[in-house]
């Protein structure tokens, strides 16, 4: 059902499956038809609230079905929401509380940090409880325009301060229609779809939104999970057919890949990070009846706007320094790679990417500066969004060749990254490799390579890894230390966190 809102394609769902499961969390599934009353009970609450529509509902963002319930209630309401990580510092979420200029926070029950913003009057928020109210029998949506706004999400700013984006029923939409559109992936009403995301992180939305828009189900990873050990066990336990995680998943649960059988997993989609191809047709083992998709899209293109297949047998275009491409755009949009001054690249020439099409948000929250920045004009008029990728083209693939930020200058030396980590992923016992700079004095001093091993490995460990990088690597690009980890530090996106990795090397 292309060109419907998000809500409309629910509310078609809803009439016409009622019956069908909506939501599985904790082997507990629910029905759309009760699902909808929890929605249309938190509807009436927030309705009685006699706030704006423009002003941002936040979401205490738990993994429970009053969650997803309130989502789906602001957005029918025609406001947008602002979920809030319980994982995250409570002063973050207040920065984000006050950016937002929300004024009710929905949560289950008040906990400690709701109450902490809810006392503090400079935030102005009061909480609206889900659990004491009754269930109530669905009506029709507020009126929704595709361009309101859907939700809110703050990201990691470079002030340290976070950026919010916004992201509207129009680009919504888009993403949605690109799917649909890709009748060979054939999501539908059979499905179930993995939900392993924080609900701050954008790649939940097509794990939640997708199959209440096709009457299939949301597989919810539920809170308490022991990490990607309770990604793999929901997998296995709740039939999942439909999956798109982060490809950090993936480098965890190597170890335990004879222990893992998906037979019923057809599509296994990755997003968010780099993904190596060696590690990927691995994986294959556990899932032998998926197709094998890299995904490709920041937050302000709405989730991800393009995709490459890998295929049964590897081929030349599958990788370039060892992570699988990120294929062709979706439906919709386009790819342009350009010079620092905006003109286009030729083939096979490194440059920034550039987004193009209906999925592309407009702007920062209330923020121009930045939305000057990185949201562009291109010299024959087109609109575009810089991604701050890497990217060239060979044919008729992209790929991804690192962040331009991620770009190192050492001793004159242009280097990157992803290369040396893909040749440190080809060394004996390595599973994964993440490269971090010492600078000092604002200039980069050393490369720090962190591996990811196995169990204690020996003392010569480190040198004959430089040894064996040495053989492949011209000198300047040797990395001056290497550190063997047993386990990488994620971020709550489940990436490995870069920033964590650069502290330790500065602690004495």
């Amino acid at each position: 059902m292309t060109g419907s809102l998000f809500i409309s394609r629910f509310e078609r769902v809803l009439s016409e499956h009622p019956d069908a499961v909506a939501f599985s969390i904790a082997g507990q599934e629910t029905s759309y038809r009760d699902f909808a009353q929890r929605v249309q009970a938190i509807r009436q609450a927030l309705r009685a609230r006699d706030e704006t529509k423009a002003t941002p509902v936040a979401v205490y963002a738990t993994q429970e079905l009053d969650t997803y319930a309130a989502i789906v209630a602001i957005m029918a309401e025609g406001r947008a929401y602002l979920p809030l990580n319980p994982k995250a510092p409570t002063q973050r979420n207040a920065v984000c509380l006050q950016q937002a200029e929300a004024r009710t926070v929905i949560c289950r029950t008040s906990g400690a940090a709701v109450e902490g913003w809810t006392a503090d009057s400079s935030l102005n928020v009061a909480a609206l409880e889900t659990d004491s109210l009754a269930p109530a029998n669905w009506q029709p949506a507020n009126a929704i325009g595709e361009n309101d706004m859907a939700y809110l999400l703050f990201t990691s700013g470079s002030t340290g301060v976070p950026k919010g984006v916004p992201i509207f029923h129009r680009n919504l939409n888009a993403f949605l229609d690109a799917i649909m559109a890709h009748t060979d992936w054939n999501v539908g009403a059979n499905d179930r779809v993995l939900q392993m995301f924080d609900l701050t992180f954008d790649l939940s939305v097509m794990s939640y939104a997708l199959p209440l828009c096709v009457g299939g189900t949301c597989v919810v990873v539920p809170d308490g999970s022991a990490g990607f050990v309770g990604v793999a066990r929901t997998l296995q336990k709740g039939r999942v057919t439909v999956a798109l995680m982060v490809p950090s998943v993936l480098t965890f649960l190597e170890r335990y890949f004879d222990e893992i059988s998906l037979p019923d997993l057809r599509l296994s989609m990755f997003c968010g990070e780099a993904l190596p191809v060696a590690l990927a047709r691995k994986w294959w083992a556990c899932a032998p009846n998926a197709r094998l998709l890299n995904v490709y899209g920041p937050t302000e293109a709405t989730i991800f706007l393009s995709a490459y297949e890998l295929g049964g047998h590897p081929t030349a275009e599958d990788a370039y320094n060892g992570v699988v491409g990120i294929g062709l755009p979706l439906s919709g949009s386009a790819f342009r790679i350009v010079s620092e001054d905006l003109l286009e690249r030729d083939e096979g020439e490194k440059g920034e990417l550039i987004l193009i099409g209906p999925q592309l948000t407009n702007g920062y929250w209330r923020n121009p500066e930045k939305t000057q920045a990185a949201f562009v004009t291109l010299p024959d008029g087109t609109a575009g969004y810089r991604s701050g990728d890497l990217v060239f083209r060979q044919g008729t693939q992209y790929f991804y060749a690192g962040r331009i930020d991620h770009q190192i200058k050492i001793d004159g030396y242009r280097v990157e990254s992803g290369e040396i980590e893909h040749r440190a992923r080809q060394v004996h016992s390595v599973r994964d490799a993440a490269l971090v700079p010492e600078s000092r004095d604002g200039r980069i001093v050393a490369l720090h390579l962190f591996v990811l091993v196995d169990g204690q490995p020996d003392a010569g460990f480190a040198s004959a890894c430089r040894k064996e990088l040495a053989q492949h690597l011209p000198s300047y690009m040797v990395p001056h230390k290497v550190h063997a980890r047993s386990t990488f530090p994620l971020n709550s996106n489940g990436k490995v966190d870069r920033n964590a990795l650069a502290a330790d090397i500065a602690r004495p």
